[in-house]
């Protein structure tokens, strides 16, 4: 690797000339806020660095001793293991970096490499961690800020993917505020003529305005879809205001959000065009064309693609290109859990299209009704093995015709399904079941009967696990709620139930050995490899479930139920972080687990071979899976289970 190569070119007489370093800082965050006296002393212990084009200014594996802030010219972030470079981002004027090695006392984990020319303003580390340590805005900036260097490194280490190439991956991981276009003419207010409006539109090159008030709150939207409509239709005058004809039903999105979000607001809020807001206020406006070189628009194509299908063999084209889109998005280094969280969605469409042509195909419901999925697509986490789990909640009351409706269009639902993509489950668990079909009243009395039980053998227990993540993505919500609700009143009073499954997944052992080696099959058609299902997530995910059942957690997510978790403090910041990690790793591996295994014609399947992974993959690994065990530990101890009695 190459050696640092830089000079303390800038003589103080120089420094007063050419730019001041209290001046500097003072356009700096978090330095911008402070008091002048405080800069002024901070700014005495810091010196200009001059870096030549090329060389390393922070060296992956070793030892930091100093922070920067980058005043001039560009850097490139990335990591270097087995001749491999992964790109990481780039950091250019006001951006700081090099605190990691220093706050965490540990070998710097990536190389930062200047691309031109670059000026830096160097802190020592004997200045910058008295610093940290004296101010508490200081201390949480830094700390935060160390987390996200943590986690964008995790991200590379288990992708493993060649990244020196790669220019989308670091556009994912860009904020919406750095994506949008910029330009005044991405507002107006109420009282602008239609006409003034339309010239906005054509000479800024945009779609869509952003109606804002006068403290810059959004008030509406405002398109050539909206212009048209009012002056063809409507016959409104180019000289009335925009506030007759705009859109007052719009998304919305916060600045500091990623690729992402924006990407899963559109979907989920059914939009094209998302208000941009920055405290609360418009900050500009962003569209589906804005994405278009992130794969957006392409994929918004494909929603009213599902929408617009008449038929399941219509829709089964759809969820091939679904497929695609979880390709391509981890090809392109995205979160596994932001992956599934889009395909989750993707597949919601199509389930609530399958339950749409069931009703036009079976006539009108008879009454209210909401058609739930369960395991993971209740939890929002489908990958590629996604058969169908799903079950039917109806009001009532009951009587042959409406059962004899609900049995029909079950059938409907199922079978379209089916025909869609999604294979039927081995296990049944699907509302063509009676098992898993009836009234509102009818499943109240079925989830008593559970929580009232005293013992479960291991197919009920599984059965449990499964519906336990229920979630309504057709129909009457309100049924789901108050299902839950009712759950939740339940196991308040009946702790033993929650116990009782607990049982089943805290003594599932993790495939380490004494000395951390993996524990593969010995033989068979799996030999030489480990279920990272079985053994993975099966128990970080039902471990998880199960503690925020007892705590009343109404989400599903893995992810959102670990946050509420931590939020309460069943579960420490640093615990959580660690599962979060650990959630990340199964999920990743599995899917592009399951991606070569279709690539090379063989049926996926959660069994992995640890010896085609790389050393930090492999690391990332047995982590995880010591993250599962410590957290089997923790189930024990919130939901009060003894080692030494016996199965239920």
């Amino acid at each position: 690797m190459r050696e640092p190569r830089w000079r303390c070119l800038i003589t103080p007489e120089e420094t007063e000339q050419k730019l001041s370093k209290l001046a500097f800082l003072q356009r700096v965050v978090p330095f911008e806020s402070l008091p002048r006296e405080q800069l002024e002393g901070l700014a005495q212990g810091m010196e200009w660095r001059e870096f030549r084009r090329g060389s390393l200014i922070i060296e992956q594996g070793k030892r930091g001793s100093s922070f920067f802030i980058l005043c001039t010219g560009f850097v490139k972030v990335y990591l270097y293991e087995e001749e491999r470079e992964s790109l990481l981002g780039f950091l250019g004027e006001g951006d700081c970096f090099g605190e990691m090695s220093l706050l965490n006392r540990e070998p710097t984990a990536a190389n930062v490499e200047a691309l031109e020319e670059t000026v830096c303003l160097a802190q020592p580390e004997a200045s910058f961690l008295p610093m940290v340590r004296s101010d508490p805005f200081f201390y949480r900036f830094f700390s935060q800020l160390l987390t996200r260097r943590m986690k964008s490194v995790y991200r590379e280490c288990l992708s493993g993917n060649i990244g020196v190439n790669r220019i989308e991956p670091f556009l994912f991981r860009k904020r919406i505020a750095e994506m949008m276009p910029s330009g005044s003419s991405l507002s107006c207010d109420e009282q602008t003529s239609v006409r003034e409006a339309g010239l906005r539109l054509i000479n800024g090159n945009r779609s869509s305005l952003v109606v804002i008030d006068e403290k810059k709150f959004p008030k509406g939207i405002v398109g050539m879809r909206e212009l048209l409509e009012g002056l063809l239709i409507r016959h409104v005058s180019p000289e009335e205001n925009v506030g007759t004809l705009m859109s007052r039903q719009f998304g919305s999105i916060d600045g500091e959000s990623y690729f992402f979000d924006a990407f899963h607001e559109m979907v989920q809020q059914k939009a094209d065009r998302l208000v941009v807001l920055e405290h609360g206020k418009a900050r500009g406006l962003l569209s589906g064309l804005d994405l278009l070189k992130f794969r957006g628009l392409e994929t918004l194509s494909l929603l009213r693609n599902i929408d617009n299908s008449r038929s399941a063999a219509e829709l089964s084209l759809c969820r091939k290109d679904v497929e695609e889109v979880l390709k391509g998005l981890m090809r392109d280094g995205a979160l596994a859990s932001e992956a599934c969280r889009i395909v989750s969605e993707l597949n919601d469409r199509i389930v609530k299209r399958v339950v749409k042509l069931a009703e036009e195909f079976c006539g009108e419901p008879p009454c209210s009704y909401a058609w739930l999925g369960l395991g993971s697509e209740g939890r929002k986490e489908q990958t590629l093995l996604t058969d169908q789990d799903n079950a039917l909640i109806y009001r009532g009351p009951s009587s042959g015709r409406v059962e004899d409706y609900f049995s029909r269009f079950s059938d409907c639902v199922v079978q379209g399904l089916a025909e869609a993509g999604f294979p039927l489950c081995k296990g049944l668990v699907m509302a063509t079941n009676q098992k898993y079909r009836g009234t509102l009243d009818v499943w109240k009395k079925k989830t008593s009967d559970w929580v009232l039980r005293s013992s479960f053998d291991s197919k009920e227990a599984m059965d449990a696990f499964v519906f336990l993540d229920f979630r309504s993505n057709a129909g009457d919500r309100e049924l789901e709620k108050e299902l839950r609700d009712h759950i939740f009143s339940l196991i308040g009073s009946h702790t033993l139930f929650i116990r009782a499954l607990a049982r089943y997944i805290v003594e599932v052992p993790i495939p380490l050995g004494f000395f951390k080696h993996f524990i593969v099959e010995k033989n068979g058609q799996h030999k030489n490899r480990v279920n990272i299902k079985t053994f993975g997530l099966v128990p970080l995910v039902t471990c998880l479930k199960l503690m925020a059942w007892q705590e009343r957690v109404s989400e599903t997510n893995t992810l959102a139920r670990t946050s509420a978790l931590a939020s309460r403090a069943i579960l420490s910041t640093d615990a959580a972080e660690f599962l979060e990690q650990a959630f990340e790793t199964f999920l990743t591996l599995r899917i592009k687990n399951n991606l070569s295994d279709r690539e090379q014609g063989r049926e996926p399947s959660n069994y992995l071979d640890p010896a085609l992974l790389s050393t930090k993959q492999k690391q990332l690994l047995k982590e995880a899976f010591l993250a599962v065990s410590e957290l089997q530990k923790r189930t024990k101890e919130v939901l009060n289970i003894d080692d030494r009695s016996p199965m239920c």
